[in-house]
């Protein structure tokens, strides 16, 4: 086999007999790199919530501007990941299919595509800006005011610049995943995260630059692994590599692409502009109870790691497999990845529930505010429904794999739309108007409910080759 991708790898995903142990090799370094992604944006709440300040209704602000810039930040980032997924997709059949000509061709132009995404982004940031017009028109449209909207307008503002390396890094990442290169990425992330760390401490808590020196440390860290990937792409001896003269976009290509990244992206961004909305109604209850769903969704998110680096896994085997015509063996593939994430799920709520106060405190330096007490009673509640997370999340990568990725935007819009939306605002209607468990009421029925559609979407699925060859 040719040196273009490890051997190793690729017989691990098409005939290793336990299936369920490449899973988890393959698993633990996109896990380890989803952790320290998340722990990219966990390390400015845990600094924010330390810098000097007068009063505490300040540090409220400063964290509900984090919490602000998190769900519209990734509802842009649903361009990435519909990038991201259609990579993995269009990539790992192709390999499987014994197509590398084609998967080198079709990988230059999404990296394409995620270098211009990248920059319309960045320009649509810049332009809605508080030095454009003197406000960020996205934290004000979502209800932030007074030290809120100005925190954020600083954030959003300098935060806007690493769009470009974000894009770049997620087809990356997608690359590299497809033939089952888990390794690097993970090693390029932990350099980022240190540089984070260092930046972070320097800026906010030696230099008193505040939120806006915790936004450059993210930036710089970003910014820091580009070398890396840049060379790794175009000049690596072992992997799939980008083809600078296959860059070019022609329209039978990006009509081919499109199938796989539209459906991928309108779901990513239908998502996130769902939980635009739900952040927006939070921040009516005041920026203390902003400051707790931001901490619990933190803490979930960790938690969520493993699953989302499980389910990323299983779509390569799912597409590795199709392609190769083994479509037994991409259906016995969801089932362990699906029994695997719904046990390591019951195993993790085991353990972080009672020990959720601890996280909390550690997050936000204070036992004793009141977005402590909120968070500790939105983080019990996020954190049952784990479980019905794992599941949900091996549907996509099952939908994602099979180059279904329609299948993914049908069921997230259908969770978030159709079931959690209506219901919080029916809980809004029926509930005290200072009581805002109906958040939690919404959020458990949904993610139950849900499982019931997707469960209905799977037995659709045919299990052939989606590209073209």
């Amino acid at each position: 086999m040719a040196r273009i991708i490890k051997k190793e790898n690729l017989e691990r995903i098409l005939h290793h007999p336990s299936i369920l142990k490449g899973i988890v090799i393959m698993a633990i370094p996109v896990f380890l790199n989803n952790l320290l992604k998340s722990l990219h944006d966990m390390v400015d709440a845990i600094f924010i919530a330390r810098m000097p300040v007068p009063n505490q209704s300040t540090l409220d602000a400063a964290l509900a501007a984090l919490n602000i810039h998190w769900p519209v930040f990734n509802l842009f980032l649903a361009l990435a990941a519909g990038l991201g997924i259609a990579t993995v997709s269009m990539v790992s059949q192709y390999v499987g299919a014994n197509r590398r000509d084609l998967a080198s061709r079709y990988a230059s132009k999404l990296m394409a595509l995620a270098i211009i995404f990248g920059l319309v982004v960045t320009g649509i940031f810049m332009f809605t800006s508080d030095k454009i017009i003197g406000f960020n028109i996205f934290a004000y449209l979502m209800g932030a005011r007074g030290e809120a909207l100005e925190f954020a307008g600083i954030y959003f503002r300098i935060r806007s610049m690493e769009f470009v390396f974000v894009f770049i890094f997620v087809v990356y990442q997608a690359v590299r995943q497809a033939t089952g290169e888990t390794l690097y990425p993970v090693i390029l992330n932990v350099g980022g995260i240190f540089v984070n760390i260092v930046l972070t401490w320097l800026f906010v808590s030696k230099m008193n630059m505040g939120i806006a020196g915790a936004a450059y440390a993210t930036l710089i860290a970003q910014g820091s692994a580009m070398p890396f990937v840049i060379y790794d792409l175009f000049f690596s001896k072992k992997h799939i590599k980008i083809n600078v003269k296959e860059m070019y976009l022609d329209l039978d290509t990006v009509k081919d692409m499109s199938r796989f990244a539209i459906p991928a992206s309108i779901g990513q961004a239908v998502s996130s502009l769902g939980f635009v909305i739900l952040q927006s109604i939070v921040l009516r209850y005041g920026d203390n109870v902003s400051a707790g769903f931001s901490v619990g969704n933190r803490i979930s998110s960790l938690l969520l790691n493993p699953v989302v680096a499980i389910s990323t896994i299983l779509a390569a085997y799912v597409g590795l497999n199709i392609g190769h015509n083994q479509p037994q063996r991409a259906k016995d593939s969801y089932k362990v990845a699906r029994n695997l994430s719904f046990v390591l799920m019951l195993v993790g709520i085991a353990i972080i529930i009672p020990l959720r106060f601890s996280f909390i405190e550690l997050i936000l330096d204070s036992n004793t505010s009141e977005a402590y007490h909120i968070a500790g009673r939105y983080t019990f509640w996020l954190l049952l429904t784990q479980p019905f997370m794992a599941l949900f999340q091996s549907y996509i990568g099952l939908f994602n794999g099979s180059g279904h990725s329609n299948y993914t935007l049908r069921m997230a819009s259908a969770r978030l739309w159709g079931m959690r939306i209506p219901m919080v605002f029916i809980f809004m209607y029926f509930l005290p108007a200072d009581d805002y468990s109906g958040f939690f009421y919404a959020m458990i029925i949904s993610n139950f409910v849900i499982l019931f559609y997707g469960h209905y979407l799977k037995k659709s699925i045919n299990y052939e080759v989606q590209v073209r060859l």
